[in-house]
């Protein structure tokens, strides 16, 4: 989200990298198959199911809602869309 980070990838990675600051953009990319949603909690329910909906997998960091009412919501994005959907803490599942 934030300007210096997206320059400094950019410098590190290549002046082609695609950089941006809003998640629907990713969704619409043909070429992304899967996103891990790492945001802050009170954006996990919203930006899953707009995953979902577009036809991408989804590893979402936990909590998968900040509040347990958008849970249906979710649970039925992905149902309807038949991807994979995982939630999990990945600073645990990290090798380092």
């Amino acid at each position: 989200l934030y300007t210096g980070r997206l320059e400094r990838a950019k410098e590190v990675h290549g002046k082609d990298l695609f950089t941006t600051n809003d998640y629907r953009k990713i969704l619409e990319r043909k070429d992304i198959d899967a996103v891990i949603i790492a945001t802050c909690d009170k954006w996990h329910a919203r930006i899953s199911k707009d995953a979902l909906l577009k036809g991408k997998h989804v590893y979402c960091e936990k909590p998968m809602v900040h509040y347990i009412s958008e849970c249906p919501g979710v649970i039925n994005a992905q149902k309807a869309s038949n991807k994979t959907m995982q939630i999990g803490s990945q600073r645990v599942s990290s090798i380092v």
